[in-house]
């Protein structure tokens, strides 16, 4: 699944809402496309289906319903042995029609007269939307008695590391006790192994089938446990399997008596699944411990028909239990053999194709979400995803860790380069290293227009963050309002607007009145404050306000603070007269000089009459007003 980028103009305006909105979809829409999303093999002598066709059928169908493990899933690789050409395309419509949920598909088959006549060759059979077949990895090894072992190379779907690609051995060794029989599987396996040998040390390799060996001290199995890079390790120990007290490991045989196909009962471990050691690691594709069984066998039928009386092998279920074994007794002289891996996990990511307006060098809030999308059958069967986000420069930041499944998300903020103005283009890369892991890599895209941050003052010619305005009233004259202009200083379209926010520090009667959430451009914001003079008695009453304020709702907005000082003097000697500078009850040429005096910026000044932090014509034309020789 590649990432999704939003190029929507809600997603626009909307940012991590949109982005969220988005990869919920691309959750839904990969939960209901995929079936059993885990990897489950399954390897079966067939028997040339020489038993009930529509019992192999069932048993293809009950093997994706087997929720012994504790989750049920559509087998991802079947590998089948004794298939003569003549039946290989009946095999693949026995599995689509046991198993109508998955998309199935047949790997390379080759099959010479010497494999018909001995029983039939090899077979693979793979689910479509977990892997690809590398058609060039097949390769034939003579096995003796004229049977060959296939050997497939499969990648799954998205990886591109080699943790991604699996190798499976299919082989049906020589049958039958004796000693020139031991000899001829013995040199088969050493033929598989020397192959198995030859790929990269570490690689995924499964060597299954029918062995056909006798026990645990047999060479031919002795051989594939013998050091070397294509080493395999047994899921159930190298001790014993014989005898009783090993019943629930045997595969062959689920029928007492044979009729067409082989008799003797449950009595021998002939079928079996090795892998290699970096499959039993905890990462990428790796046995999930427990999960290796013989399909339908409950350890109760040794050296009997699986059929017999009641079978056990769903706890609880004996009604479907007897099905399976009444199944499996009329399908081949073998039973499946089934393991379930852990499968790796997906990296998937979304990030806003276009940004629009992007405060430069502000907070981290351009988010890219990540999230492992591997569905499976059980989430506890997922490889992590660990991941790693960086920006190209244009884009600052990054960071890393695990991608939790969705529909969960981790979300990475990075931000724009300060000091940039206009149009940009940026780019973001999203990587994961885990094994195996699919689309681990990521170039993503975006652009957007550039902004400087707004610029709060309490001046519109200089930057002043810091204002003390003062006021005189006497007692009860009901409310004061106090207003106090704020600008955006030097704004033009490639600057944040200024949102008014919220204001702290108002008490002792002090209120706002007016002004929060304006947005301040080009013209003033006027801040509104208002005192009820009721009942106050004389005095100064002051308090220290923090407005706070921030850019404009879009990605790298930040947060700016002002400091106001509100103070508003009781007097009831009604000596106080506006305009009058000096305190001498009147206003005139004595005012007006101090007036002159404090002319231009003068934040604070009592001849700034108007409060603009700067004592010019608008104060003069005030004073002038109010003048009283």
């Amino acid at each position: 699944m590649p990432c999704i980028q939003d190029s929507t103009s809600e997603g626009r305006r909307n940012g991590l809402t949109r982005s969220t909105a988005i990869l919920m979809v691309v959750s839904s829409v990969f939960l209901a496309s995929t079936a059993w999303a885990q990897v489950r093999v399954m390897s079966w002598n067939v028997a040339r289906l020489g038993g009930d066709a529509n019992a192999v059928e069932a048993v293809f169908a009950a093997a994706a319903n087997d929720d012994i493990p504790g989750f049920a899933s559509a087998p991802a690789l079947i590998a089948l042995q004794e298939v003569p050409s003549s039946i290989a395309g009946t095999m693949l419509a026995l599995v689509n029609a046991g198993i109508p949920g998955a998309s199935y598909a047949t790997a390379t088959y080759t099959s010479s007269g010497s494999e018909n006549n001995a029983g039939g060759a090899q077979m693979l059979i793979y689910r479509t939307d977990l892997f690809t077949e590398i058609p060039s990895g097949h390769r034939d090894i003579f096995t003796g008695a004229g049977r060959d072992c296939d050997r497939w190379q499969l990648r799954s779907n998205g990886s591109t590391d080699a943790a991604g690609v699996i190798w499976v051995y299919s082989m049906h060794l020589k049958a039958s006790i004796g000693s020139e029989n031991a000899e001829v599987r013995h040199d088969g396996a050493i033929a598989v192994r020397n192959d198995g040998d030859s790929l990269p040390a570490g690689s995924n390799i499964i060597y299954l089938g029918d062995f056909n060996v006798y026990d645990n001290d047999e060479l031919a199995y002795l051989e594939f446990l013998e050091a070397g890079s294509g080493v395999a390790q047994d899921p159930l120990g190298t001790g014993s399997w014989g005898g009783s007290s090993n019943a629930i490991k045997h595969t062959q045989s689920p029928r007492l008596n044979g009729g067409d196909l082989v008799g003797g009962g449950m009595d021998d471990r002939f079928d079996l699944q090795l892998y290699s050691p970096t499959m039993f690691g905890g990462e990428g594709f790796s046995v999930i411990d427990g999960s290796y069984r013989a399909f339908g066998n409950d350890g109760n039928h040794y050296n009997g028909s699986i059929n017999s009386g009641n079978n056990f092998y769903f706890p609880g279920e004996i009604s479907r239990s007897n099905q399976l074994a009444d199944d499996l007794f009329d399908a081949s002289d073998h039973i499946p053999v089934l393991c379930d891996l852990q499968i790796p996990g997906q990296l998937s990511c979304v990030l806003s194709e276009n940004l629009g307006r992007v405060v430069s060098g502000g907070s981290a809030s351009i988010n890219i979400l990540v999230a492992n999308s591997r569905q499976g059958s059980d989430a506890g069967t997922i490889d992590e995803v660990d991941y790693q986000v960086s920006g190209d420069g244009t884009l600052v930041g990054g960071s890393s860790g695990v991608a939790p499944l969705l529909p969960s998300f981790a979300v990475v903020p990075l931000s724009l380069v300060g000091d940039i103005e206009g149009p940009f283009n940026a780019s973001a890369s999203v990587t994961s290293s885990s094994p195996g892991v699919s689309q681990p890599s990521y170039s993503l895209q975006t652009s957007g227009t550039a902004i400087r941050p707004a610029v709060p003052s309490w001046s519109a010619k200089t930057v002043t963050s810091s204002r003390i305005v003062s006021e005189t009233s006497a007692p009860d004259e009901g409310i004061l309002f106090i207003d106090v202009p704020v600008y955006n200083a030097r704004w033009d379209a490639l600057q944040s607007s200024l949102d008014l926010d919220s204001i702290s520090g108002l008490t002792l009667g002090f209120f706002n009145w007016d002004g929060l959430g304006d947005s301040v451009t080009d013209t003033s914001g006027l801040l509104r404050f208002g005192l009820s003079t009721d009942g106050l008695a004389d005095g100064v009453y002051a308090v220290d306000l923090v407005v706070q304020c921030s850019d404009e709702d879009v990605p790298g907005e930040t947060v700016h603070t002002l400091d106001l000082r509100l103070e508003v003097e009781i007097d009831s000697s009604g000596d106080g007269v506006f305009g009058d500078l000096n305190g001498d009850g009147a206003v005139n040429g004595a005012d007006l000089g101090q007036m002159l005096g404090s002319w231009g910026i003068c934040v604070g000044c009592p001849a700034d009459l108007d409060g603009n932090g700067s004592v010019d014509g608008g104060d003069l034309g005030l004073i002038l007003g109010a003048w009283l020789p």
